[in-house]
Formats: structure tokens, sequence, C-alpha cells
């Protein structure tokens, strides 16, 4: 039966130093991509709200005309 040191030896044996680097700077370039997409969800969010307040205004606008419209006919 192997001891908990064995089994520690054995696991830090497994990854290599490039291999650590190459995980580290894969992790930091998910980061990258990761703070990228926030802000890309920041700006299309404020571009929905934006377009949403449009819509707001020109339904606003349409239910004064057609109000006008009713009350003239």
């Amino acid at each position: 039966m192997q001891s908990l040191s064995d089994n520690t030896n054995t696991n830090e044996n497994l990854w290599n130093e490039q291999e650590i680097k190459e995980l580290i700077l894969y992790a930091k370039q998910l980061e990258a991509d990761n703070e990228d997409l926030r802000a890309k969800m920041v700006m299309m969010n404020t571009a929905l709200n934006r377009e949403e307040k449009k819509v707001t205004r020109l339904n606003n606008i349409i239910n004064l005309i057609t109000n006008v419209k009713g009350t003239n006919t």
C-alpha cells in the first residue's frame, strides 16, 4: 500500500515546468477573453437599452396620434 507522501510525490511529477507555464498562459488568455466578452456584453446591453427607449418613445407617439385621430372623428 502506498503512503500519502509517496502518492503526493507521484502527483507532483505529473506536470513539468513548461506545461505549468503553458497552463498559466492559457488561463491568463482565458481571463483576457472573458474580460473582452464582458465589455462587449456591457456595450450590447447599453445599445439594447437605448433601442428599448426609442421603441417606448415611438409607441407613445403612436398612442398620441391614435388618440388625437380618435377624438377628431
